[in-house]
């Protein structure tokens, strides 16, 4: 954009014709792809006297082309560059000015000096008889042209670009078009100068284009969505671009919004109910001017900033959503509609061919996932779908009555739902790489699609069964990162809009379909050869594509889209929407006037002596310290005050609002921060002058902040001396300072100073200027409380023993002295130490502001009234405590399994022997707690809160990734966040154990893998069991939870692994203090491995009985004796490898690609004598448990004992009939092994990934 700081200069002429230039206007100024010209222009701006330019800025004349008169800025010198710049600018002109200008046509020809005038008179003209409108733009390419006059065609130099001019950018063009040194000489690719001794034609090519959209290169700066679409978008909270466009998606089902509205929300809150929250959404939506943000959806959600900065999959939050709204639909007038407008019924059958014989089942669906892979578009995508799978040869269908038949298997649909979601899977895992892919090749979607052909003929579905598009989700990025924005047809007219988080704008049919096609790989040949512009424009239009699809049935397409009134809104809804709104409109109008006031936040010494935390007034950065333990007497006042207030009216205000009499004195403190984050007495406002004004004031003092300001009152008559004298005089009688006593004294202050004399010694500190005010705390231990007592004026000089002497006239404690007070100093959290009262107050660096805290010492004889524990026997173990509290939200653990944990009924029925209590007392309660207790300490308050035996007690911590079991030994801080604050402390629970804690935390945690009928899925639990609990008491204790039978327990196999490596077999009569902590142990119901192993045994005890033979184990084959039990088990497998035997006990272990990357579990195979191996691998399948099409995929290979040591061979390349021939009996002894070579299955996509959940 052109620099404007000084005015342009006009010079030169525009040509009666535009020069002649090789090429037509096409050639010189292409047509961009799918743009439609309005209008377009040619002319030369011809320059006489190129050196005569001294200046810097020159402009030409104006020549219209279209509604727009269009000049050409010239800057020779550079415009903050070495270069020459030139810049195209539009000018547009109203109705009158088209004419005017129509008529003067005829100055362009004029000589250089009558066209300046001419021009520039014109101008004025044009300046008083047209208003341009502020909104006007214009969308235009251009190409400007330096040549040679005389030989234009064969001597210029040229360039082009494309602008939306408007009156913010109201000029484009090029900053460094060309070299100043390249105009006056002649270059190795120009034989000649562009200048003609001094003459040069510059020569602009226009072409206007249309705009269908309204923003055709619009910058957004300053866009009003509501305004140019009548629609407003969502706000992004981080990661919620995929939500806002689901969002959006809804709100144009109409009937779907009206669904949602007729949903009873009356007396829920939008905290909690993710239908209200919904249904405000979608109402402001429907009323607001502005983008709205999600924060109280996602509130209802129950998520927080983790869930908002984490970007989840649509279908899964669709799916999900979806389902809370169905629930909440239940029992109500519209209970069942979701289904009739999103689900549809599909039917998957397996039907025989030669015999009347067809197994079917009807399911339901609300969306379907189309393939995207290998497909060209969306109907290839419907037949692979319901493409028929025929059954037969070694696949034949095993017809119920009709035995082996060829069969033809498949999916048709039943009935298709007036609106259908479609899922294209743009994502896949793939496993040869073992990750998600992005599959970005091209595939196409119609507008309008007929399904019919896909339906069942049996379907009483009217037919066509025709949908129109209404919805693109799209996701524009790679795997790892991207965004999310939707396209959407609001109505049954052909306009579309994007709706890309905030923005709302049109967009034409090409950007909803071509560019949401995804884009197929090019060769790397072809992009080698593009420009950097040309392969980012690749790279966007590859990564950039539809991701879900919305369908509308074209019969039930009027009905659904019919308008959303106000009538169709909840009343309760509307009032709340309003409401806020309102309230909104409120705040935001005193945000506009702020300026015109200031803000005082007032205390004084009612609220101190009400306040029971560190600092002098409530800090909100050290809001631990006190909360739950005020009455809001601590607050103080507010008060919105216009900046022309004189004081005196300020004054007024302030002592009207804390009950003090006009006539009392007072001084007025200003508040501060200190460096150490603090708040004290920062200085004394200068409120001297009762005519002057607050903004005064303020300007007067620049460390005053000039919106808001904390005020400390300060009433003399208040102060700790003076109420001492009062006391220990006879004229005010009291106990204690309180409420009471300062409304006394403030209301009879004449009276009873007057009665002290003006001569008494307390009253001589008000009199002095140079007198600190210091504020004084009071430690109540029978109370555990921390209370402000009162301010006191001191001089630096005195000694801190006189603070003392007056605490024993106000304190109520028979006959105090001095020395049994002690005398603390609170300089910030952690940092409060004793001060001596011989020291003065100086020595000790003690001056306005600071805060004194004393205690009492105890009388040993009273007992403590609170019902607290841990009792904190002084001040400094309480400011310990104060510094370091938490609060602890407790929860009785529900539905425990564990053996050991006593249940409801158990706890209610069990007498009570001293040893254990009934947990019949609170299921939840709250407790505040020093972050460094000690475990048997918190036992001992929960125990008071639960009734229950602290030694039996068993917490936990409750973070995301599982529960965490706080052990005896063990502090609080042990278990929370580090540098954890309020809104970090996890949620805690507590179980009661039928043991004491010490012993149960010497049980042995055990992570047991239970497999039912594969080694793929498994169930885990975890139990503790003592070391030495056998094998056999173990399989008794796990029986009642797993649910196996008696049956069979007695065919049950345990074995264990480590880093995915077969570990050995657990007998029946082993204990688990011979297995290593480090194994994960496994258990399936395997009776023929079994079978064969107690065989081993049995033999093996015979063969030591009757041979004193070693043990000949092959130490290569071997793992490592990590305990007795297993190198025992396998050598007595190794020993007996004998062909006479029933069988092999072989190990097989998974891998990827490479044997050291091990996954999955590794476990006992039988294999048998005179078996092939295609049988021995048909079995390995069945007991494996994946798919058919899945296990042919992975790569065999077998790890066996040889003569010359372990040898491993591939089973890939043999035909079949030599794996016909081959037995692996023969080849492997046991404990060799069978390895399978395929990818982990089992292993997240990425273990970072939160889980999607609606809690609400």
């Amino acid at each position: 954009m052109a620099a404007a700081q000084e005015e342009a200069k006009m010079v030169g002429t525009i040509a009666e014709e535009p020069v002649d230039l090789e090429g037509s206007f096409e050639d010189i100024l292409p047509p961009l792809s799918e743009q439609e010209t309005l209008v377009e222009g040619v002319f030369t701006w011809q320059i006489n006297d190129w050196y005569g330019m001294t200046g810097n800025k020159y402009v030409s004349p104006r020549f219209r082309v279209g509604d727009f008169e269009w000049d050409i800025l010239l800057f020779p010198n550079g415009n903050r560059n070495k270069g020459i710049a030139l810049y195209i600018e539009p000018h547009p002109v109203s109705a009158e000015g088209k004419e005017e200008k129509n008529d003067k046509d005829d100055t362009k020809t004029n000589t250089n000096e009558d066209a300046v005038s001419n021009v520039q008179e014109d101008t004025t003209k044009e300046k008083e008889d047209t208003t341009p409108d502020k909104n006007w733009y214009c969308c235009a390419q251009f190409a400007l042209i330096l040549s040679r006059p005389g030989n234009d065609k064969e001597t210029n130099v040229s360039n082009k670009s494309h602008h939306r001019f408007d009156a913010m950018d109201s000029d484009w063009g090029f900053s460094n078009f060309i070299d100043a040194n390249h105009l006056r000489y002649a270059t190795k690719n120009r034989r000649e100068p562009i200048l003609n001794e001094g003459k040069l034609n510059l020569t602009a090519y226009v072409r206007v284009l249309k705009d269908p959209t309204g923003v055709l290169w619009h910058n957004f700066m300053n866009y009003d969505s509501k305004k140019e679409t009548g629609y407003v978008g969502f706000k992004n909270q981080g990661a919620t671009c995929y939500l806002n466009s689901l969002l959006q998606s809804y709100f144009f089902t109409k009937y779907f919004r009206k669904l949602v509205y007729e949903i009873p929300t009356d007396n829920e809150s939008p905290n909690n109910s993710v239908t209200l929250a919904l249904q405000k959404a979608f109402y402001q939506l429907q009323v607001s001017n502005d983008p709205l943000d999600t924060l109280e959806l996602t509130r209802s959600f129950g998520w927080d900033s983790g869930d908002a900065f984490q970007q989840h999959d649509v279908q899964e939050l669709n799916r999900i959503l979806m389902d809370r709204l169905e629930n909440k639909m239940k029992n109500t007038p519209v209970d069942g509609y979701l289904n009739d407008i999103f689900v549809g019924k599909m039917k998957s059958f397996i039907k025989c061919i030669n015999v009347d014989y067809e197994s079917s089942r009807v399911e339901d669906f609300w969306d379907l996932q189309m393939n995207v892979k290998n497909m060209k578009n969306l109907t290839e995508s419907f037949e692979s779908y319901t493409e028929i799978e025929l059954m037969n040869g070694e696949n034949q269908y095993a017809a119920q009555d009709f035995g082996l038949q060829d069969a033809e298997k498949g999916v048709i649909f039943e009935y298709l739902p007036p609106v259908l979601h479609l899922q294209l899977k743009r994502f896949e895992y793939d496993f040869n790489y073992d990750q998600l892919i992005k599959i970005n090749d091209r595939y196409e979607f119609p507008e309008t699609i007929d399904l019919s052909k896909f339906l069942d003929d049996g379907s009483k579905q009217d037919r066509p069964v025709v949908y129109n598009l209404h919805g693109v989700l799209v996701h524009a990025g790679d795997i790892s990162t991207g965004h999310y924005y939707t396209m959407i047809k609001p109505n049954a007219d052909d306009k579309w809009y994007r709706f890309d988080d905030e923005r709302v704008w049109r967009v034409t049919k090409s950007q909803v379909f071509d560019e949401n096609f995804g884009l197929n790989r090019l060769p790397d040949e072809q992009l080698r050869q593009m420009t950097r512009e040309q392969y980012q424009n690749y790279l966007l239009a590859r990564h950039t594509s539809a991701y879900m699809l919305v369908y509308i049935r074209s019969d039930r397409e009027k009905e659904l889209l019919q308008p959303v009134t106000k009538a169709d809104v909840p009343q309760h809804v509307i009032d709340r929407v309003e409401k806020e709104m309102k309230e909104r409109a409120i705040r935001e109008k005193e945000i506009r006037d702020a300026h015109l006031y200031v803000t005082l936040v007032v205390y004084n010494v009612k609220n101190f002596i009400n306040y029971h935390g560190l600092d002098p007034i409530p800090n909100e950065l050290l809001k631990f310290s006190y909360q739950d333990l005020t009455n809001d007497k601590e607050l103080p006042i507010t008060l919105k005050i216009e900046r022309t207030a004189k004081i005196e009216d300020v004054c007024k205000q302030i002592k009207e609002h804390i009950n003090i009499l006009q006539d009392a004195p007072a001084k007025y403190w200003r508040m501060g921060t200190r460096q150490n984050n603090t708040i004290r007495l920062a200085e004394l406002m200068n409120f001297d002058d009762p005519d002057a004004t607050l903004e005064s004031v303020i300007k007067d003092d620049e460390s005053v902040g000039s919106t808001l300001i904390n005020l400390y009152v300060e009433e003399p008559y208040l102060d700790l001396r003076i109420l001492g004298a009062l006391k220990s005089e006879g004229i005010v009688k009291f106990q204690n300072v309180d409420d009471e006593l300062l409304d006394d004294v403030r209301t009879n202050f004449t009276t009873y100073l007057a009665k002290l004399g003006e001569d008494n010694e307390a009253l001589q500190y008000e009199k002095s200027d140079d007198t600190k005010l210091i504020f004084v705390k009071l430690f109540n231990a029978y109370k555990q409380q921390l209370s402000g007592l009162g301010y006191m004026r001191i001089n630096e000089d005195e000694t801190i023993e006189n603070l003392a002497k007056t605490l024993t006239r106000i304190l109520n404690y028979e006959n105090l002295t001095p020395n049994q007070i002690s005398i603390y100093e609170e300089i910030n959290i952690g940092n409060t130490y004793p001060v001596s009262q011989k020291c003065q107050f100086y020595e000790a660096e003690i001056g306005t502001g600071d805060i004194l805290s004393v205690e009492v010492a105890q009388d040993k004889s009273k007992e403590i009234a609170t019902t607290g524990v841990p009792i904190y026997d002084n001040l400094l173990e309480f400011y310990n405590y104060l510094e370091h509290r938490v609060k602890l939200r407790f929860s009785k653990v529900s539905n425990s399994n564990d053996d050991y944990t006593v249940s409801d009924e158990e706890g209610e029925n069990k007498p009570d022997s001293g040893q254990t209590a009934s947990s019949s007392s609170s299921d939840r309660f709250d407790v505040w707690v020093n972050a460094n207790i000690k475990y048997s300490e918190l036992a001992k308050i929960v125990g008071a809160n639960t009734s229950i035996n602290p030694a039996f007690l068993k917490l936990y911590a409750i973070y995301s990734n599982g529960r965490i079991p706080l052990k005896s030994k063990s502090t609080l801080n042990d278990y929370l966040m580090k540098d954890y604050n309020c809104n970090v402390i996890p949620p805690f629970q507590f179980e009661e154990l039928s043991i004491p804690l010490k012993e149960f935390e010497h049980l042995r945690p055990i992570k047991f893998y239970w497999l039912k009928e594969s080694y793929i899925h498994y169930q885990s639990y975890e139990f503790e069991v003592p070391d030495n609990c056998s094998v056999e008491d173990f399989l008794q204790k796990i029986q009642t939870k797993i649910g196996f039978s008696d049956d069979e327990k007695d065919k049950i196999l345990l074995w264990t692994n480590s880093g995915y490596e077969f570990k050995g077999v657990l007998p029946r009569d082993s204990y688990f203090k011979q297995v290593s902590k480090d194994y994960l142990l496994f258990g399936r119901v395997l009776p023929e491995e079994l079978d064969l192993f107690n065989r081993f045994e049995e033999y093996d005890s015979t063969a030591h009985s009757n041979s004193d033979s070693s043990v000949n184990v092959d130490e290569n084959a071997r793992i490592s004796n990590d305990n007795l039990m297993n190198a025992t088990s396998q050598g007595i497998v190794r020993h007996h490898n004998n062909p006479e035997f029933d069988g092999h006990l072989v190990i097989v272990s998974q891998y990827f690609k490479d044997m050291e990357n091990r996954h999955g579990i590794s476990f006992l195979f039988n294999i048998l004598p005179n078996e092939p191996f295609p049988q021995t691998r048909d079995r390995l399948h069945k007991k494996f448990g994946l798919g058919q099409k899945e296990f042919s995929k992975i790569k065999l290979g077998i790890l066996f004992s040889t003569p010359q040591g372990r040898s491993f061979k591939s089973l890939q390349n043999y035909s079949d009939e030599e794996l016909e021939r081959l037995v692996l009996f023969d080849i492997m002894s046991n404990l060799d092994t069978i390895f399978l070579d395929h990818p982990d299955r089992l292993r997240s996509h990425n273990s970072h990934d939160r889980p999607m959940v609606i809690k609400n």
